[in-house]
């Protein structure tokens, strides 16, 4: 097994997404809305695709990955 280091970057938009205001909570609602929709879209993902929220458009702009 080869052990890698690195960083990758994933743009994620959104639209129409209903969030509460005013609990304190909404950028962690919106983030942890974000973070499922990159999962969901994982080939090794363990949650169920459809979760997959048509909402939400998830790309990979940058990634710097090696030995």
């Amino acid at each position: 097994m080869a052990r890698f280091s690195g960083e990758v970057t994933f743009r994620v938009k959104f639209k129409d997404l209903g969030v509460p205001v005013g609990f304190g909570m909404t950028n962690s609602i919106i983030f942890h809305e974000c973070a499922t929709q990159i999962y969901v879209r994982s080939g090794w993902s363990k949650i169920s695709r459809s979760l997959k929220d048509e909402r939400f458009e998830v790309e990979i702009v940058d990634k710097k990955i090696g030995w």
